[in-house]
């Protein structure tokens, strides 16, 4: 009796360097940090200009993690932040009281670094890992999310315009988060022009798992976008607002202030032309129609006229594909796509509404009819 064929994956003769996707299975877990937005195990470059919110972001987003609060809406893991202050550790401290930990016996450590990690120097960076396996050795939790703030302060004497440099950076970064199970963040500038992205070598966007940009708007709201998902789906642009926190009185009697992020805001009605990527949809005044809700309008009325499908739910992609291209002009798809999501939104907000949601889709309320 001759033996049996070998597997698919024995049949290779080489341990892990070939595998056959034949006996693949996907593993389908995300294991995120926050879901849709950081994976553990990878890394994200968040990026915008001075003064725009970065680490007050950082903060809520670390707030978010030791306390199990949802980021964005979106779920997280609870567990520790490590946030190397590199710029200002004293402001990040400030910034983390506005969230009262102390006050909250579920949150977990809130840990900043007092001191920079030199990113391209190997022996500074493994005294680091070890400090972090034994944090979280004495701490009995997983570390979920470590930031390096800022990428400049953290990067020593290597030059942050050498592409192969800054490759070797996210490299590391990717080392640090893989041997800890946790996301690491690099919080970076843009440059003189905010529109090519984050400061120096563009090789960092393509070694980086995600990137999110900042934008700021009119008043103290800002928009936060998904420019590159590796692994996940690109979610909409989000929006949060920069407010002031009294910390207390100083030597003269004067309010002591830092700055918290609130997420949840609504977009402004009108966004700074040239701060950010170019947002066409103009005419969003309150009780103003646009071309664009005239469009999603007209749309909404023909499906519904359409028996065969007027109750069936439908996606955002759906209506876009039904509304002629030239009412978009010179639009990126992304913003089109955006623009026809926010109409929809306003429409699910009316009274009575037009649509409403249904899972991940929409329907046609039942309501009222598009007019």
């Amino acid at each position: 009796m001759q033996d049996p064929s070998p597997s698919p994956a024995a049949a290779l003769g080489f341990d892990d360097i070939y595998r056959d996707a034949r006996v693949h299975s996907p593993a389908l877990a995300w294991n995120y940090a926050a879901k849709g937005w950081f994976r553990r195990g990878e890394t994200s470059v968040l990026y915008g200009p001075s003064n725009c919110g970065k680490s007050a972001l950082v903060c809520h987003l670390g707030n978010c993690i030791v306390t199990g609060g949802p980021f964005f809406g979106a779920p997280v893991r609870q567990g520790v932040v490590v946030h190397v202050g590199a710029e200002a550790p004293e402001s990040v401290l400030d910034r983390m009281q506005a969230f009262r930990l102390s006050d909250n016996p579920e949150a977990l450590p809130y840990i900043v670094r007092m001191q920079p990690v030199v990113l391209s120097a190997p022996d500074a960076v493994g005294k680091f890992v070890t400090e972090l396996e034994r944090l979280r050795h004495n701490l009995g939790q997983p570390i979920i999310l470590i930031v390096f703030d800022t990428l400049a302060r953290s990067l020593g004497t290597a030059d942050e315009n050498c592409a192969s440099t800054m490759t070797g950076i996210a490299d590391t970064a990717g080392r640090i988060a893989r041997q800890l199970d946790a996301h690491v963040m690099l919080v970076h500038h843009t440059g003189k022009d905010a529109k090519q992205g984050g400061r120096g070598s563009s090789a960092l966007r393509g070694a980086v798992d995600t990137e999110i940009s900042l934008w700021p708007t009119r008043g103290t709201v800002v928009r936060v976008v998904h420019e590159k998902q590796r692994t996940m789906r690109k979610g909409e642009a989000r929006f949060f607002e920069t407010r002031s926190f009294v910390l207390g009185q100083d030597e003269d009697g004067d309010d002591r202030t830092t700055v918290m992020a609130v997420d949840g805001s609504s977009p402004p009605e009108k966004e700074v032309d040239g701060s950010g990527p170019p947002d066409k949809e103009n005419a969003n005044n309150r009780g103003a129609v646009s071309k664009y809700d005239t469009a999603v309008l007209t749309a909404l009325h023909i499906r519904r006229l359409n028996s065969a499908r007027g109750n069936d739910p439908f996606k955002p992609r759906d209506i876009l594909e039904s509304v002629p291209p030239e009412i978009f002009g010179s639009m990126s798809d992304e913003n089109r796509m955006n623009t026809i999501r926010r109409v929809l939104a306003r429409l699910a907000e009316q009274k009575p509404p037009v649509v409403e949601k249904s899972g991940q889709d929409w329907r046609l309320s039942t309501e009222a009819a598009p007019t």
